[in-house]
């Protein structure tokens, strides 16, 4: 099996234990959490947003697929000269408007085609947490690298999404389900199209990872603990309540979880010399 197709079957088994179904319901599945993935683009650059800017510049045009609400893109825009939204979710391009005009940032506008219908070239495109809900891997890959004159920059996290609840769900129900494809997966296919990306955890930790460090009593603990399985039944809450020290850190001033205090972001990012790339040929 080749890593393009291991990398479908690893998908297949990961959506057949539903996890993470709702990407594949029709409809604006991001509409109601949208709002969450808005932040303020005039933030202070973390060491991660850094990165990307440190590969960026000032007359690129930067093309954000899968952008979202321009969490990374909008606090980027001052470094390019144009940013292009492609994002599928209606909630999502509201919340990017929002908050670009929130911040008065005028050189960005919003593709009307999703990624794999569109006709959309830039100098440097990125995408952040988008990989792991493609399970046609290597046309996307193709069509990410043919355009871009420059550069692609892709973001996961590792472990992904998807994946971060595990542990939790071995200790507490005694499954394990089958893993997202990652960044092993994605690496492995990268390599097998002849590309030779450069692969680098990134300084942060995620942005979203205040879970992690905020200092919880038990009993929110068992609550954050069951939001993670998106259980509500009193078998579970008594079975992580019985496990509580096994699944967080205790300590004097309250408790952390352990399944999250490892997730880093990974940037894996080259540089295209603006030659097509063939899937034939690789």
């Amino acid at each position: 099996m080749n890593a393009a197709a291991n990398y479908a079957a690893v998908y297949d088994a990961a959506l057949a234990a539903e996890r993470f179904s709702d990407h594949q319901m029709p409809g604006d599945h991001w509409a109601d959490l949208a709002e969450m993935f808005r932040l303020d683009p005039k933030r202070t650059k973390d060491a991660n947003l850094s990165a990307l800017a440190a590969c960026l510049e000032s007359s690129d045009v930067l093309l954000d697929v899968g952008g979202g609400a321009g969490r990374v893109s909008l606090a980027l825009a001052d470094c390019v000269h144009e940013v292009v939204l492609v994002e599928p979710s209606e909630g999502m391009r509201e919340q990017f408007v929002i908050a670009r005009d929130q911040a008065g940032i005028t050189n960005t506008r919003i593709a009307t085609d999703w990624w794999m219908d569109s006709d959309e070239t830039g100098d440097v495109i990125h995408l952040s947490d988008v990989t792991y809900f493609v399970r046609d891997i290597a046309p996307f890959v193709e069509k990410l690298h043919n355009s871009a004159s420059r550069r692609v920059m892709i973001t996961v996290w590792r472990p992904t999404p998807g994946d971060m609840g595990s542990v939790l769900r071995s200790i507490v129900l005694g499954e394990r389900p089958p893993h997202w494809p990652g960044l092993p997966e994605l690496a492995a296919v990268l390599w097998e199209m002849g590309l030779l990306p450069e692969i680098r955890p990134l300084p942060d930790e995620p942005w979203w990872l205040t879970d992690a460090e905020r200092r919880l009593s038990d009993a929110e603990a068992v609550d954050l603990a069951m939001r993670w399985l998106d259980a509500e039944d009193d078998q579970t809450r008594a079975a992580v309540s019985d496990k509580l020290d096994q699944i967080f850190n205790r300590a004097p001033d309250g408790l952390t979880p352990r399944w999250l205090n490892q997730p880093r972001t990974v940037l894996l990012t080259w540089e295209t010399g603006g030659k097509p790339l063939s899937m034939a040929g690789g």
